[in-house]
């Protein structure tokens, strides 16, 4: 077969299906400009989904007469003129791609007033332009895309009802508008008003924004800050007395982009640490503002995924900031949980020594002078050795928020709660709780096990046993920051003893080329983790058992069947330290003398 040239609409069909693939790509795509367009206020509307009909207004700086024509054309962009621009982007668009791609796969109105001259519009339908036309908004700029695939029917039938794309499309505008809260966003679905956000502060608008879908407590979000040399973190987090049993409601944003990193989000869960049970995740909205040198966007087609050149820093002062801060929540959480006690529950859990909360505890970041470098000079390891070791006070605060959650509370003296118990002893299994928790009796002792965390170190010790290595049939490539790149230069037998085998293609470029069986279905964490650590190899070797442990275990909500559970409450009782890989207790133990103190027996 002849090598031929591509008609040009064919080609630009092509080039549009790697960015518009459904009506909130085009969403997505519409609210960057008008962002970009400096506008205060941004209202958008779809009809049937976005099928139909997408509508973006904003009262921006609006667009030139004479630039109309060329909107809709192959990377035309007033956003970049040369090279160096893509390394320190302060705008949402850059590629010039959007327009026209949206422009090949629908049909496309332009309506613009730039500063003061006469509005014009243009029309472009399916990649066939009109001629400039005079008329349109007063202020800004009005966009209007109608039947989109509709010459493409192969495309549509992989779409939604129109219910979910139209909620798709509310996502994005939502999610774009926790980055620009001094901004007001309005959202139509069939001509009904769905969402209303007014110009208000950072915080305000998370809780705007979580109150659409959630049912959260304003006064247990907190807002964090932190700040280095060349980059300042923000978040608005959860309190440890409230978290979900899913990672769903930790955003990233990077320079206002809203970004997919599991490293980042992992940082976030291991800044909380023991503060929440196992198996659960808090709220986070987590905003990253850098020094735009250092970040480059230009690596995937929607603007999803970011490289960091400091990663490691960054990841290591969300740890640090979250660690600290929070912390300085639980004075306060501490003294709610015990003014709600009855008299029997706080003879059973005392009241802390109010004494013992020093405002100076907190997380300490190793090498603070440090703090600013970029992660090329400097690189960061999360070791034990690294954390000091909890207060007084903290260890008293997360027993009496585990009282009041009902989570995994512990009786108040430091005792082994396996010293009494043998392999040998029978236990008599109750059921299943809230989908959470196995009930066990064992003599004249009641047992609450979190079956997600015991789980998961059940299969954190398999794991280490089994290390049936297989070659990836299509290697994983990807890019490390510095720091690691000569951590794994020197020390690259750490993950070849593990059963991971690596390979450098060229400096900062590495390949995953083969992985223990077990770790197969979850390659993209296991890069991941590569590329944010470069520590002890005991910790590396934990960190990556407890990923695979931790994705293969029954969840928390998960309906235990009675044999299964049995099965694991066997190899649990069997352990001699019942934690799980991350270092949590994961069972509560209720004496039979206790219970019948607490309501009154003697």
């Amino acid at each position: 077969m002849n090598i031929k040239r591509l008609d040009p609409l064919v080609a630009q069909r092509i080039a549009a299906g790697e960015v518009i693939e459904r009506p909130a790509s085009v969403m997505r795509e519409l609210i960057d400009n008008a962002l970009d367009a400096n506008s205060t206020s941004i209202t958008a509307s779809v009809v049937e989904g976005g099928l139909e009909e997408i509508t973006v207004i904003d009262d921006g700086d609006g667009i030139a007469e004479e630039d109309l024509p060329l909107l809709c054309e192959s990377h035309a962009t007033s956003k970049v003129s040369s090279l160096d621009d893509l390394y320190q982007l302060s705008t949402m668009g850059f590629r010039g791609e959007a327009l026209y791609s949206i422009a090949s796969v629908s049909k496309i109105t332009i309506a613009s007033m730039y500063k003061g001259t006469q509005a014009a519009c243009i029309t472009i339908d399916n990649g066939h332009k009109s001629p400039v036309m005079p008329g349109g908004p007063e202020q800004g700029t009005k966009v209007t895309v109608e039947g989109l695939f509709k010459e493409i029917p192969a495309r549509r039938q992989f779409l939604k009802r129109p219910s979910t794309e139209a909620t798709m499309c509310k996502n994005i505008l939502l999610e774009k508008s926790l980055a620009f809260p001094k901004r007001s966003f309005k959202f139509y679905t069939d001509g009904k008003l769905r969402l209303d956000l007014n110009a208000t502060s950072p915080k305000e608008r998370v809780l705007d924004a979580l109150a659409t879908s959630q049912n959260i407590i304003p006064s247990e979000m907190l807002e964090l800050q932190q700040t280095a040399a060349r980059f300042s973190l923000y978040a608005v987090c959860s309190s440890p007395a409230i978290f979900r049993s899913d990672r769903s409601h930790i955003k990233i944003y990077i320079n206002d982009r809203p970004i997919e990193d599991y490293a980042l989000v992992q940082a976030v869960t291991y800044g909380y640490g023991e503060l929440l049970p196992g198996g659960s995740f808090p709220y986070c909205y987590l905003f990253i503002t850098v020094d735009p040198t250092l970040v480059d966007f230009n690596i995937h087609p929607t603007k999803r995924e970011a490289k960091l050149r400091n990663k490691a820093e960054i990841h290591h002062q969300i740890v640090s900031m979250i660690a600290s801060q929070i912390k300085g929540t639980l004075p306060r959480l501490i003294k709610e949980v015990q003014t709600n006690l009855t008299e029997t529950e706080q003879n059973l859990f005392p009241s802390p020594n109010l004494s013992d909360f020093s405002p100076t505890a907190s997380y300490d970041s190793p090498n603070s002078q440090g703090i600013g470098t970029s992660s090329h000079e400097k690189g960061y390891s999360y070791t034990h050795q690294n954390k000091p070791s909890d207060p007084l006070w903290f260890q008293k605060a997360k027993e009496a928020l585990q009282v009041n959650r009902m989570e995994t509370s512990r009786r108040s003296e430091e005792i082994d709660i396996w010293a009494e118990q043998t392999q040998e002893e029978s236990f008599i299994y109750l059921g299943q709780a809230f989908n959470l928790f196995l009930i066990a009796q064992k003599g004249d002792e009641l047992f609450l096990v979190d079956q997600h965390a015991a789980h998961e170190r059940i299969l954190f010790d398999a794991v280490r046993l089994r290390q049936e290595v297989q070659a990836l049939m299509i290697p994983v490539e990807f890019e490390v920051e510095r720091d690691v790149d000569t951590y794994l230069q020197e020390r690259l037998d750490v993950y070849l003893n593990l059963g991971i085998k690596l390979e450098r293609k060229e400096p900062l470029q590495w390949q995953l080329l083969a992985i223990p069986a077990l770790y197969k279905s979850i390659e993209k964490e296991v890069v991941s983790f590569i590329q944010g650590h470069a520590g002890d190899a005991k910790e590396i070797e934990k960190g990556l058992y407890a990923i695979v442990a931790c994705h293969a275990a029954i969840k928390g909500g998960d309906n235990v069947d009675r044999t299964t559970a049995i099965e694991l409450l066997k190899k649990v009782f069997a352990l001699e330290d019942p934690t799980c890989p991350h270092g949590r207790t994961f069972v509560v133990r209720l004496n039979k003398d206790e219970l019948a103190r607490a309501v009154g027996r003697t």
